[in-house]
């Protein structure tokens, strides 16, 4: 699965699915880096900065894929993430991808 995937199921899970929060760079950053990519990589600071902005973002800026200036209502909002959840396998699903040990 796309690391850009991995971190948007792990988003949602937590944002709209209810998830217990749990910290992403431990688990993304590390990941990288056993794959041979360290700190100071392409890959690994553009995941950085994806983390961080995933982490500040609320339900409503994801929705408007970090453009604050889109007018989406609260329906709007719920709607899209009720769909992402959806067309990502449901909450059921993505909570489990989220709990799950992620690969060595």
């Amino acid at each position: 699965m796309g690391i850009d995937y991995a971190l948007m199921i792990h988003v949602l899970a937590e944002k709209y699915c209810g998830a217990e929060p749990t910290p992403m760079r431990p688990r993304f950053l590390g990941y990288i880096q056993k794959q041979g990519c360290s700190p100071g990589t392409e890959i690994y600071s553009d995941v950085e900065e994806t983390i961080a902005k995933l982490e500040g973002a609320s339900l409503k800026l994801l929705a408007q894929n970090g453009d604050p200036d889109l007018p989406l209502s609260e329906r709007q909002v719920q709607d899209w993430a009720a769909n992402a959840a959806k067309e990502l396998g449901g909450c059921d699903a993505l909570k489990s991808v989220h709990d799950a040990e992620f690969p060595r």
